[in-house]
């Protein structure tokens, strides 16, 4: 696939298919298109020119070979992806087949887009479309293994939509860095009459981790083997799980929600609103189904074999192997997700959650004890607590905390952080709690340091931040177009040393994908502000009379304590299933 802003590392790849080329045993096919914006890449490869169209390459024993016939194609429609399967089928038959799919990755929104033809995306019904139109075409009935170099793509949706049509998937559950997979690691099939799918499956996986950490984009990966032999035991399991949740001794989608916030998250923003709502299903099942411990296993078991081997970073070493999209409320789950019948049974389920959570009365919504509130100021931070009031714990989910500084400059709050808060109690009592420790994310480009806001969180002794970034690379200097709204993604380890640091961007489709950024370009940190009128926090620039060059080899990234006698607002807010919410706020200074 292609034509979209992957395009440099898609030139990158074919140079490492270069490597391979091919035998008397192995024929590679390649179907790439290019685009004709020339900030996406503007080179040669192969001897081909610079070139903004399809082509069919060939990579076999007798070298590379180009195709003649292309043209533009449209890589979002399920005939081109067919036609492609057949073709390929046909001109080179094989004992062992497989379809390797690359370029962006939306879980069940799908792959792309095609930038040249109308940003379509190759949608799941499309995709399965297209592989079961292919594979009839030439009497088959599935591949030894369909791979998806593309972020996001080992879901419980995915998994659905190539059931039967391949013995073994393998896809990342995490958002991948932009040099995806190594091709390289396709030598194994060289010299050899026959490799195992599984054996190859696990070769692409051990290259895209050793490549990650050669390129030190490994933090956060993950990369996982299924055997699709499996899945409908899986599945099975899955659903007689859901079905059991009608006899839960207690309330579950509290803790359903309370769950989204401990396992391991894929493609999350500060911005909920441009979230992708995935979460690994199993970390999520394992921390709520609690009262059927025999159900609970016979699921995990079923997962140990589907997933066969799989690689993960130190931010998602919880993962299991596959995710699954799960909107913690009604006002960030997409009507169209529920269009799918394929997983029919998890998306019902799923609006019932939602529906249930839009529909709570107001009288069962948190409410905090205001005469129950203590705070108290130390040298290395400020505590809060608080009680909620008698009948409004029940639903009780989540518990952030968020922080701003008021500007002497401007006299303005700006809210600079948030992190996850703690609530415990029972049944007639509830209390919540947070800590803040008065530090601050800057970001310098080596001339100026700007405040930047940060969403932090641990695994172990890791700590992983998120910092949403408005850029604007250099054509667009000058012109009315808006910012690029792009995430950062930061691992410090033990020492503070940052081991992991990718840019990612969201397009208007919500498909997101590392970005290289233009050392020329400019980067602002965004803050939030409150709007009094709208009742609602949005973004701004951090500064707005100072940007930084967008250059990774100048910036640098360090938390500081703030400076003493500054105002702090300190905000504790009490959430439950629905996104129902209250909050307590306080205002210090720092020491």
């Amino acid at each position: 696939m292609g034509d979209t802003d992957l395009e440099a590392y898609a030139l990158v790849d074919l140079l490492e298919l270069e490597e391979v080329v091919g035998d008397e045993n192995t024929n590679i096919v390649v179907l790439i298109d290019r685009s004709s914006d020339p900030t996406h890449s503007d080179g040669e490869v192969l001897g081909l020119g610079n070139f903004s169209d399809t082509k069919l390459l060939q990579f076999g024993a007798d070298g590379i070979e180009s195709w003649d016939g292309s043209s533009e194609l449209n890589m979002g429609t399920s005939e081109t992806l067919e036609s492609f399967i057949a073709f390929s089928l046909a001109e080179f038959p094989a004992d062992n087949t497989a379809l390797i799919l690359w370029d962006h990755g939306g879980g069940w929104k799908g792959m792309g887009p095609d930038e040249s033809d109308g940003h379509d995306l190759l949608t799941l019904p499309e995709l399965r479309t297209a592989i079961s139109g292919g594979l009839s075409e030439v009497g088959l009935n599935q591949f030894d293994l369909i791979g998806m170099d593309a972020c996001l793509m080992a879901t419980y949706e995915v998994a659905h939509a190539v059931d039967g049509l391949t013995r073994y998937l393998l896809a990342s559950e995490a958002l991948e860095p932009g040099h995806g997979w190594d091709y390289r690691a396709l030598a194994t099939l060289l010299g050899q009459s026959a490799v195992q799918a599984a054996d190859l499956g696990v070769a692409l996986t051990d290259g895209f981790e050793r490549q990650a950490k050669e390129w030190k984009t490994s933090g956060d990966i993950t990369l996982s083997l299924l055997d699709m032999a499996h899945f409908d035991d899986f599945t099975e399991s899955f659903r007689t799980i859901l079905s059991d949740v009608a006899v839960a001794p207690g309330p579950t989608a509290p803790r359903m929600r309370t769950a989204t916030t401990r396992v391991p998250k894929y493609g999350s923003s500060p911005d909920p609103s441009i979230s992708t709502h995935y979460i690994d299903l199993a970390a999520f099942v394992a921390d709520w189904f609690d009262w059927n411990p025999l159900l609970l296993a016979d699921f995990e078991s079923a997962l140990d074999d589907l997933v066969i081997y799989k690689v993960a970073g130190p931010a998602n070493e919880r993962s299991t192997g596959l995710s699954i999209y799960f909107p913690s409320e009604e006002a960030y789950s997409e009507a169209s997700y529920f269009d799918d019948p394929i997983h029919s049974q998890w998306a019902s389920f799923l609006q019932e959650y939602l529906t249930d959570g839009a529909e709570l009365p107001e009288e069962s919504y948190p409410k905090i004890d205001p005469d129950s509130v203590e705070h108290g100021t130390e040298p290395d931070g400020i505590y809060i607590s608080a009680g909620l009031e008698p009948g409004s714990s029940e639903n009780v989910a989540e518990v952030n905390l968020y922080y701003g500084v008021v500007d002497p400059a401007d006299g303005h709050l700006y809210y600079i952080g948030e992190e996850g808060g703690y609530f415990d109690g029972d049944e007639q009592e509830v209390f919540v709690s947070a800590f803040y420790d008065f530090s601050i994310l800057s970001i310098s480009d080596g001339e100026d340091e700007i405040y930047a806001y940060s969403e932090l969180w641990w695994e172990e002794e890791l700590m992983f931040v998120d910092v949403p970034l408005a850029y604007v690379p250099p054509e667009q200097f000058g012109t009315d177009d808006p910012a690029h709204d792009i995430i950062l993604s930061l691992g410090f380890d033990e020492d503070e040393t940052i081991f992991s640091e990718i840019f990612y961007s969201v397009d208007e489709y919500g498909q997101w994908g590392e970005i290289s950024l233009d050392p020329d370009g400019m980067i602002s940190p965004l803050v939030q502000m409150w709007d009094e009128e709208a009742g609602e926090l949005y973004w701004v620039d951090s500064d707005d009379d100072t940007a930084l060059w967008a250059d990774k080899e100048l910036l640098q990234y360090s938390y500081s304590p703030l400076p003493t006698g500054l105002e702090v607002w300190i905000e504790l807010e009490v959430i439950d299933f629905g996104g129902n919410s209250d909050w307590v706020e306080i205002s210090t200074t720092t020491p």
